[in-house]
Order: C-alpha cells, then structure tokens, then sequence
C-alpha cells in the first residue's frame, strides 16, 4: 500500500491539484471502486478536509484524493 503525506504542505498541494485538474465524467478507481460523478466525489471529499482537516479520522477523505491523482496520472498500479 502506497504511504502518502498529510502535512498541511502536502494537503494544500493535493488540494490545489483538484482546482487545475480536468476530471473524467466516472473511473474506475479499484474493482471495488466505480466513482460515477467524479466532480461530486471530488467535492464531497474536499468538503470532508474543508471541514475537519487536520482530524486524523477524516485522512481517508485525503487519501480517496491521492488514489484519484494517482490513477488520472496512470501511478495508481505501483503499489
């Protein structure tokens, strides 16, 4: 499993991906995972860090968003 970073820097950084990244309409991000409104999932989890960061029980928000970037940038198979 892929270790990621939830420092302010690093979290700020994540955020402002999402404001320059042009997401697809759904992915597949797992087997398990089929995210049908890509935005809305993206809003959703901002919303999550927005609200509670920097709450270690909301990190899943942020690490749902790192999976996202990994996969549109074709790393998500370096596991």
């Amino acid at each position: 499993m892929k270790e990621y970073k939830y420092d302010e820097e690093s979290v700020n950084a994540l955020i402002e991906w999402t404001k320059t990244a042009s997401f697809p309409e759904q992915v597949m991000l797992s087997e398990a995972e089929n995210i049908f409104d890509v935005k809305r999932y993206v809003q959703a989890n901002l919303s999550d860090i927005a609200a509670h960061y920097p709450d270690e029980f909301y990190n899943p928000a942020i690490t749902r968003l790192y999976q996202l970037k990994d996969k549109m940038e074709g790393k998500d198979n370096a596991e």
